[in-house]
């Protein structure tokens, strides 16, 4: 008889367990898979061949297989939209048709299709923005790979990098739809752009930088040279970010991320070495940075995004 009721007792419990289990996961939302799922407005869908078809420049680095949004998946797209909700921004993703999370070396913006395609890889909350920071120049400088675990770069407030990239892919839908960008062979400039790209590009090098911004960053030998480095993107530099030099079309994406980061998120990052803040706010405003600003602050107001 004891032993049928310590049975009973044991079977009891698994019971509750089991119940409080289905309650918290049902309440909490986060225990189901989803292909697609509507969140404030905006659609995010998991890439599916039969459906979605990337335009043939960007098609050809997606592979060719359904996803499945896992829960945490859906739950680092909600706290993005969150992030800009809660600042009146949600209308900078109402830009895009929709959101689609595809295996793919990068996220992209499908210009024509007016879709923004996202790395699976990065949609997460546990990679920041400062992280991206670290990982960018590690693969623009291997150089510097022997010593990476002496310096960081942290974003105040800590920001997921997911959130970054969903704006400069919609800053990319802008600026092929607002300013006419090429977004495939030779840059030709045009009324809309031209005060943009002349701040940092020079028609006569065939639109070469004028910073020489690439060749710097690649000729970092040491940690002494890239504080000093730092130190001169601080003060002089026109570019936002360390990829902003790979283009007219990043540098206006980067631009855009850093307008909104800096405006409503009042965003600063610094470099950190040894476990010490050695330069604080590596987008300091200078003449250069304030004039992209200015240009973007006027796109907004002009096209009536808000």
């Amino acid at each position: 008889m004891v032993e049928g009721c310590d049975a009973m007792r044991g079977v009891l419990k698994l019971f509750v367990v089991v119940v409080l289990v289905t309650l918290i996961t049902f309440f909490s939302g986060c225990g189901r898979s989803q292909d697609v799922f509507y969140y404030q407005g905006i659609l995010f869908e998991g890439f599916d061949p039969m459906k979605h078809q990337p335009s043939k420049e960007f098609g050809k680095y997606v592979r060719l297989e359904k996803v499945i949004l896992s829960p945490k998946q859906v739950k680092s797209l909600k706290r993005c939209v969150d992030l800009l909700k809660e600042r009146n921004l949600l209308f900078l993703l109402e830009y895009a048709d929709r959101f689609v999370v595809a295996n793919s070396p990068y996220s992209f913006a499908d210009k024509p299709q007016m879709i923004i395609y996202l790395d699976k890889e990065k949609v997460t909350l546990g990679f920041s923005i400062g992280d991206d920071w670290k990982n960018k120049l590690l693969n623009s400088n291997l150089n510097l790979m022997e010593n990476s675990g002496r310096f960081s770069f942290k974003g105040t407030p800590d920001l997921p990098n997911l959130l970054r990239i969903i704006l400069h892919e919609t800053g990319h839908l802008v600026e092929y739809d607002k300013l006419k960008f090429n977004w495939k062979g030779k840059f030709v400039d045009n009324v809309l752009n031209k005060d943009f790209v002349n701040i940092s590009w020079d028609r006569k090098q065939h639109w070469k930088d004028k910073e020489g911004f690439s060749e710097k960053l690649q000729s970092i030998y040491s940690v002494d040279a890239l504080v000093a480095f730092l130190l001169w993107f601080q003060e002089e530099s026109s570019f936002f970010s360390l990829s902003s030099s790979m283009g007219m079309n990043e540098d206006f994406a980067e631009a855009f991320v850093y307008y909104f980061l800096s405006k409503e998120f009042n965003y600063t990052i610094d470099f950190i070495l040894d476990d010490s803040v050695v330069i604080n706010n590596l987008q300091k405003t200078n003449s250069f940075r304030e004039k992209k600003f200015k240009f973007i602050s006027e796109i907004i107001e002009e096209g009536g995004y808000k």
